[in-house]
């Protein structure tokens, strides 16, 4: 069975597609009370008494998960979650985009580590020339004869020293990598848990679904029954109990429209998710929805494990490093670069005459070569220290806004522990007022049935039961859903972490 305990989930980022979005959100919370569902079911379904027994009510489900679900095969048409998870991190835009971005910055990083290798130019042509014969200061040109004139520079530029320069980059660019990682794990995230929201809905809609079937069975039948009584003149015919089932019909139809709703937007979400065409239909081999068991840390805990891991913190503290970096790397420009610069050039033309005399100008006929230490040195040295302090004030700012952050992922961790703990807590609450509501049904049926109570106890207690049914599995799927939240919030999958893997501290 789906219980999120299949292989390591990861998932705070940017919203991304928005109609993937748009379905999540929508299995997020259903639109409609389980209160007015199992008032609707309730009420149809004890008009509908006749001689008939009462509808058997279904077990709770069991607190535990009931095993891992069989994988999907090759050419299967059902999905595991492993194979939900493994598959949107493969296929959707925004991992590609994520990874896209990586890239990017493993190319500035090359850029750095490569600074110090010579930079190298080369400028060459040819072309025509007729015979060219005497000196520069009296020559003769035949254009009968034509010969070719070649030449070729090569330049070469090495850094030596430049004051931090390129260190400050290499900083930088490692740093911005850091970045890329941390937002890469940030999409993985947020993916994971838009699956844990439609797979999860999925579900529930599933569920839902087989609770709307019972109940529009049990509703033809006290239409009908309360139909033929009314023709018939019958006694037993209750005008008042016949309007009200016409009543709730209306809102039974208003539910099952908002179910179907659900089971649409939790299965277009998947399939836009999972990069499938329109009309490709999501199967999940899974057969119920049940609560994720698994060792729960404090609140402290899981706030320590976010300062070490929540995504948006470790942009966050990468970000510093780059600022500060790029702050480095303005302050060293207010320096020279030393460097050394070394040519080699070639000029041929067979008829031109070559001069003899080292004095005489000849480009047509030479070759050299030769280097020198210089220096490069932009002098606008006012500006360029403006622009470092600038950094420095940008690189300043970046820490407080951590900080800030820092505050403000503590607080929603919290949150979100406390309220995992209070659902965890209310499923097994909710599990037993189940399997009570069923002791009542029963007991007030059978004394409905010999003729000693009667309809309204008995459709008090059937409300209850639809009613207690309908909100633990909503509590269950709040609840699975929380888990993925938190996990998102504390940037590790909480279903596999123990306390052994908390950082000491803060």
């Amino acid at each position: 069975m789906m219980h999120c305990t299949h292989g390591e989930a990861v998932v705070e980022g940017g919203d991304g597609d928005g109609n993937c979005c748009t379905a999540q959100r929508g299995a997020r919370r259903p639109g409609w009370g389980a209160a007015l569902i199992a008032l609707g079911l309730g009420l149809v379904a004890g008009a509908g008494r006749a001689s008939a027994a009462p509808p058997a009510p279904e077990e709770a489900p069991a607190a535990e998960p009931a095993g891992e679900a069989a994988p999907a095969t090759a050419g299967a048409a059902t999905w595991t979650w492993d194979a939900v998870v493994a598959e949107v991190l493969k296929t959707h835009p925004l991992m590609k985009a994520a990874k896209a971005d990586l890239a990017t910055f493993e190319a500035k990083l090359s850029q750095a580590d490569w600074a110090w290798f010579p930079a190298f130019k080369l400028e060459a042509g040819a072309t025509i020339t007729p015979q060219v014969t005497g000196t520069p200061l009296q020559s003769d040109t035949d254009w009968g004869t034509i010969g070719y004139f070649a030449s070729a520079k090569l330049e070469m530029v090495q850094p030596v020293w430049t004051f931090g320069k390129i260190e400050a980059l290499k900083r930088a660019a490692a740093a911005g990598l850091d970045v890329s990682r941390a937002q890469m794990a940030a999409a993985r995230w947020e993916l994971v848990y838009r699956i844990g929201q439609a797979y999860m809905g999925k579900l529930l809609a599933r569920e839902l679904r087989g609770i709307m079937d019972v109940g529009r069975t049990w509703i033809d039948k006290a239409e009908e029954r309360m139909e033929r009584l009314r023709e018939q003149d019958s006694m037993e015919y209750d005008q008042l109990e016949h309007l009200r089932l016409k009543t709730r019909l209306a809102e039974f139809y208003m539910l099952d429209a908002e179910s179907k709703l659900l089971e649409t937007r939790s299965a277009e979400g998947l399939r836009v998710l999972l990069s499938l065409p329109p009309g490709a239909e999501v199967t999940l081999s899974e057969q119920a929805l049940v609560p994720t068991r698994f060792e729960m840390l404090t609140a402290d805990e899981y706030v320590r494990l976010a300062m070490a891991n929540e995504p948006t913190l470790q942009v966050g503290k990468a970000g510093i490093v780059a600022q500060r970096a790029l702050a480095d790397s303005k302050e060293a420009e207010i320096w020279p670069d030393l460097v050394i610069v070394g040519s080699v050039a070639v000029a041929d033309a067979p008829e031109i005459e070559n001069q003899q005399s080292r004095f005489a100008n000849d480009p047509y006929n030479t070759s050299s070569a030769g280097a020198l230490l210089g220096l490069r040195w932009n002098l606008d040295v006012p500006q360029r220290v403006f622009r470092a302090d600038e950094a420095r004030a940008k690189a300043l700012k970046t820490e407080y806004d951590v900080e800030v952050q820092k505050d403000l992922v503590e607080v929603k961790v919290r949150q979100l522990a406390q309220d995992l703990a209070n659902k965890r807590e209310l499923i097994d609450v909710l599990a037993t007022a189940q399997k009570a509501a069923q002791g009542w049904l029963t007991a007030t049926w059978d004394t409905y049935d010999a003729g000693f109570g009667n309809f309204r106890d008995y459709m008090d207690a059937l409300v209850q039961f639809y009613t207690r049914k309908v909100g633990y599995l909503q509590m269950v799927y709040d609840h699975n859903v929380l888990v993925m939240e938190l996990s998102r919030a504390v940037g590790v999958d909480i279903r596999t972490v123990t306390a052994a893997d908390v950082p000491a501290g803060r």
